[in-house]
Formats: C-alpha cells, sequence, structure tokens
C-alpha cells in the first residue's frame, strides 16, 4: 500500500530531476561555468590554465584540419560531411558522454568545457582594434574620405574569434607608376579565419594594424608594378589607348608574337587607372592580394610535408585560378615572409575599392582629363548625328532611284518605246518637285513635242 502511494512521489521526481538538471546547465552556460554558449560563424577556445585545451569552430561546413602545419598548428578547413564536422567538434570529450553532449549542442547550442571550472575556462584576449566603415550619408557630402573609416565604440574585449571579418582600410597618397599620379583610396578587404590559434594565442590578439599595415604595402606595390596593355598600332585605335587590365601574352611562340605586335605593356597611368577593373571577382587588385595568401615557397614546403589536407585548401579556396607566387617585394618580405595566412592566421578572401578620390596633388590632372573626356563624347556625338543624315540621304536616294528604274522598266516591258518612258519619268519628276514648290504658275513647255501650258502649281482655293 506504501508502494503505491510514493509512485505518484517517485514519477514525479523523475521527471523533475531532468528538468532541474537542464535548468542548472542552461543557468550555468549563461554564466559560462563548465559550459559556455558558441554564436553562429565564431570560434571560441578553451583553456586550461594558460595553455590552450581546444578550439571550438561554430562554423557551418568547416572542421579543425587533422594535419598540422610547419610549426605544429591546425587550421580551420572546409569539410562537406556534417557527420565529420560534428566528430571534430567533440574530438577531446569522454567518450561516454558524447551522446549527450551532441543533444545538448543541437537542442540548446550548449557545450561543455570541462569539470575543473574555473581552472578550465572560456578564454578572453584583447582584439585591440575595431573599424567600421561608415556609410556616405553618415558623413558630410564635403567630408574627406578617410572619415569613413572610424573606430567602432565597441569592447576590444572579446571571448570568440569572428570567421569573416570586413576591415576597412584607408590609404592617401598612393602613387601610379606611369605618370606620378597620387589617389587617395577607401578600400574594404574581408578575411577569413584559418589558423585560429595563431591569431589569438601567439599574436595575442594584435594582428589587425600589421594586417593593415601589410595590405598597405601589398597596395603600394601593385601600383608600382601592375602592367596594362595598351595598343601598339591600329586603324581604330591609337598607341597607348587601354586595351585590357593585365598585359598578359598568351602561350606558345606565335600567339606571343601576334599578342606583342598589336599590344605593350604600360605602367598604371591616372587616365589607365580610369579604366582599370577596380573590383569583383577577378579584379587585377583582388588577383594580387589573394596570391599573396601564401607564398610559392611555403606551398612547396607544405607539399614536401605531405600535409596534403592544407595545400588542397589552399589551392582549391585560398588562391583559386591563379596559383602563389614568390614574394618579390622587399617590403612584403619583411611584412609577410611566407604570406598572410602564415604571418597572421588570417586569409583575404574578398576585396573592393569601395571609393577613391584624386589626391590633393593630382586634382588639376583629373579634372583637365574630366574635360577632356567630356569634348570627346561631345564631338563624337557630333559625328554619329552627322553619319546618322548621311545615312538618311542615302536611303532616300536609293528608294527613289528603285522607284523611278521600276517605273521605266515597266513602261518598256509593255513596249513603249524607252525615249518615250524616260519622257515621261522626267515629267513626273518636275510635276512632284512644283507640287514640293511655293510656286503658283508653272508653264510645262519643251520636250519632245514642243509645246508649253501653263498649270496652276497648287490645287485650286490652296494658297502659299
Amino acid at each position: 500500500m506504501r508502494t503505491m502511494t510514493n509512485l505518484p512521489i517517485l514519477l514525479g521526481l523523475v521527471v523533475a530531476i531532468p528538468i532541474l538538471l537542464l535548468a542548472i546547465i542552461l543557468l550555468l552556460a549563461n554564466l559560462g561555468a563548465y559550459f559556455t554558449k558558441i554564436a553562429q560563424g565564431t570560434t571560441s577556445f578553451i583553456t586550461r590554465g594558460k595553455s590552450l585545451r581546444m578550439v571550438l569552430p561554430n562554423i557551418g561546413g568547416y572542421r579543425m584540419s587533422n594535419d598540422e602545419d610547419l610549426d605544429g598548428r591546425h587550421w580551420l578547413i572546409p569539410e562537406k560531411n556534417p557527420e565529420v564536422v560534428l566528430k571534430s567538434f567533440f574530438h577531446k570529450s569522454l567518450p561516454r558522454t558524447i551522446w549527450f553532449q551532441k543533444w545538448l549542442w543541437k537542442q540548446f547550442g550548449i557545450r561543455f568545457i570541462g569539470v575543473a571550472w574555473p581552472h578550465t575556462h572560456v578564454h578572453w584576449f584583447d582584439i585591440r582594434s575595431r573599424k567600421r566603415l561608415a556609410e556616405r550619408n553618415e558623413v558630410t557630402p564635403d567630408a574627406p574620405l578617410r572619415s569613413r573609416v572610424v573606430e567602432s565604440p565597441e569592447s576590444t574585449k572579446v571571448d570568440h574569434l569572428l570567421f569573416l571579418v570586413p576591415r576597412p582600410v584607408y590609404l592617401e597618397g598612393v602613387e601610379l607608376a606611369g605618370d606620378n599620379a597620387r589617389i587617395n583610396l577607401l578600400l574594404l578587404p574581408i578575411y577569413r579565419q584559418v589558423i585560429p590559434t595563431l591569431s589569438v594565442y601567439y599574436l595575442k590578439g594584435d594582428f589587425f594594424s600589421p594586417l593593415d599595415g601589410a595590405i598597405e604595402a601589398a597596395m603600394v606595390d601593385f601600383f608600382s608594378s601592375h602592367r596594362v596593355a595598351v595598343y601598339k598600332t591600329g586603324k581604330k585605335k591609337k598607341k597607348g589607348e587601354f586595351y585590357k587590365d593585365t598585359y598578359d601574352p598568351p602561350q606558345g611562340d606565335l600567339a606571343r608574337k601576334e599578342y606583342e605586335k598589336q599590344y605593350e605593356s604600360s605602367a598604371l597611368t591616372y587616365s589607365l587607372w580610369l579604366k582599370l577593373t577596380k573590383g569583383g571577382e577577378g579584379s587585377p587588385i583582388e588577383v594580387r592580394l589573394r596570391t599573396l595568401n601564401v607564398s610559392a615557397a611555403y606551398r612547396r614546403n607544405l607539399k614536401s610535408e605531405e600535409k596534403q589536407e592544407l595545400v588542397e585548401y589552399i589551392d582549391k579556396h585560398l588562391t583559386p585560378g591563379t596559383p602563389p607566387e614568390e614574394i618579390s617585394s622587399e617590403t612584403l618580405k619583411q611584412l609577410i615572409p611566407s604570406g598572410i595566412v602564415p604571418r597572421f592566421g588570417f586569409a583575404l578572401v574578398s576585396f573592393r575599392v569601395v571609393e577613391w578620390e584624386a589626391h590633393e596633388s593630382t586634382i588639376d590632372l583629373a579634372k583637365a582629363l574630366l574635360q577632356k573626356e567630356t569634348e570627346l563624347h561631345t564631338a563624337e556625338g557630333v559625328r554619329q548625328k552627322a553619319y546618322g543624315q548621311r545615312d538618311a540621304i542615302l536611303a532616300l536616294a536609293e528608294g527613289e532611284s528603285s522607284r523611278y528604274l521600276r517605273l521605266v522598266t515597266a513602261l518598256i516591258d509593255r513596249g513603249v518605246n524607252p525615249d518615250i518612258a524616260a519622257d515621261v519619268v522626267a515629267t513626273q519628276l518636275r510635276t512632284e518637285n512644283v507640287r514640293d514648290s511655293r510656286l503658283t504658275t508653272y508653264v510645262e513647255g519643251g520636250g519632245r513635242t514642243g509645246t508649253g501650258v501653263m498649270i496652276p502649281a497648287s490645287p485650286p482655293g490652296h494658297s502659299t
């Protein structure tokens, strides 16, 4: 009887205890004790004492690599199989608790970090600098370009690392090698997290400022060394006129010689910069910068050490379509000797020129080129109008000629003497001219009959 009385209590405890336990777990996760929450698109780091215990990326389609790079660090690489991603995420968990931890993660987005809290805890670090791009309507119309790059008011103390990071950069007075003109540039590179521990534990969060410096140096190098293709000679194009974004002769002796007959290499001038593709997939600036993600030497070393996972990631995602190059610039060799990724742990994946302007030393040149372009477009408009009028006159003449030819042919086919047929056409032409004129009286005479007649040039009742 007592057993039957206690049964509802036991059932209530069976239900209440798991609910209470779950509530405690949720509370602890919110406090960052024993459990943690990881925002989508970020990576968190768990520290035991002062050393890294595990890296936890909550990034769809990515996992930590099995291979280590030349310095013993794991990379964040793509993975299509979600089960492999989940297995990597729980790789340091106690085997008998993985099922429960997976359930917590899938249902509540909570990850167990260890029993020895606070000795084992989520790692906080200082990224030192946050910048954002101010929209044009946030600044006055005459505000200088540099005013659009502003320090973000958010705290720089964080407990996670963003997977994708847009970071505006302003460059002033970059010189074009072709004519020494200068321009100011507002750029927006977007970086992707590749070696999480490098940025956080080795650089201690201080990576944004030197990364900005590397991009600035790379842009200076681009404007001093990039070559575009311009016309050598041609019936339609004059010498030196822009042809293509990059001077790139094709492979093969014959094709190369033919290319070099028509086009030549030219350093960037202000007028050529106006025509250059400045952003988007395949733009010359983005192509050049992405080749700096990893140097050719660094890739060769990874391949020689059989780091196949990392080499495939470089080829397919970091330098797609354009193999890594040797870093030749002395400045870049000092800043990124092996590339952006091995130096900072981030890769440049997208790039655009948000806005640009002529530097104050180049304003007069910019105005002169603008006036020249305006005059060229005006002259082209006049030419096109003249061509249109000419074509209309030619078309009208061809139509009239065809009409009279058909009339003469029809008369001759009916047995009319060719001379008489010619007189008929001549008479019709004269009367049509009279009809369209302002004459009041017209005397028809002459011709083969030698007679003349006076006729009104306008219908009765028609005033002129």
